[in-house]
């Protein structure tokens, strides 16, 4: 009975050995390093540039003059250009606020990322823990830069969302411009975070210089582990912002809604419910 246990544990052994192995020629046959480098790259470039190309095609609808504009169908365009003014200034305001905050979190858990990651296998590598803590200060970065995009752009297309509203082709095109500004945040964020983390790796790997050396029993060395553990702390600090964006804005939101609903009521006397 051991000899059969024994040969049936080489077996299995065998064939898991042929799984890798069959997995990692295909992994190679389907795409060299090179090729994945350049489509890595390639891609969140064009992510950056299409996401540039749809704020462009929302920008083209302007609030004063021009061929899409409320004033050429003979409305008044001054209250929508007031009350965008003051959308803006109130969104910057608490863009300032938020951001502000979020500067304070990213420089002092950077410090806490820094120090925690750092002690390692029992011994303690700073070069380890200053990678970790600088891919989560490019991360929460990288967050902040997106969510502050996405802000901007949509604060910026509610006053053109609703010159396109009151078109010829009201339902096409106001969807067509809500969908182009949302588009916008969506790549560049995709863009920028591939962008930055592809950046990352590689600025990673030089000093990880032995992360894609494979030993004898197709097996990774510590160096590929330890830079994906420094990697690790981009998503940590992209997530952490997000977090603040998620839950900020969503207080800001019901601030703002509350405040707009007593204004209405209120001062303007405006009842529940008013299309007005």
């Amino acid at each position: 009975p051991d000899s059969i246990g024994a040969l049936g544990t080489l077996s299995l052994h065998l064939r898991s050995r042929a799984r890798e192995e069959t997995s990692l020629n295909m992994a190679k046959s389907i795409m060299s390093d090179e090729g994945a480098d350049a489509f890595i790259f390639i891609t969140a470039i064009i992510g950056v540039i299409f996401a540039w190309f749809q704020y462009k095609l929302v920008a083209k609808i302007s609030l004063t003059g021009g061929s899409n504009t409320l004033s050429n169908s003979g409305l008044d365009t001054s209250n929508l250009i007031v009350i965008y003014d003051a959308i803006r200034d109130g969104a910057d305001s608490f863009l300032r606020a938020e951001y502000t905050i979020c500067a304070y979190f990213i420089a002092a858990f950077g410090i806490i990322v820094l120090l925690m990651t750092s002690y390692v296998e029992k011994e303690f590598h700073i070069d380890q823990g200053g990678l970790t803590a600088i891919s989560f200060v490019a991360g929460g970065i990288t967050s902040i830069i997106s969510g502050l995009i996405g802000m901007k752009v949509a604060v910026f297309a509610n006053a053109r969302t609703t010159i396109m509203a009151a078109g010829p082709n009201p339902w096409t095109d106001a969807f067509n411009t809500a969908f182009r500004a949302g588009s916008v945040m969506g790549f560049s964020l995709c863009g920028l975070s591939m962008l930055v983390l592809y950046v990352l790796a590689h600025l990673f790997a030089v000093h990880f210089k032995d992360w894609d050396v494979i030993d004898d029993h197709g097996h990774a060395n510590k160096d590929a582990l330890h830079l994906m553990e420094a990697l690790a702390g981009y998503g940590l600090g992209g997530s952490s912002i997000a977090l603040f964006g998620r839950v900020g804005g969503g207080i800001y939101t019901k601030a703002a809604d509350v405040g707009a609903d007593l204004a209405g009521k209120v001062v303007a006397g405006i009842p529940e419910d008013d299309p007005r």
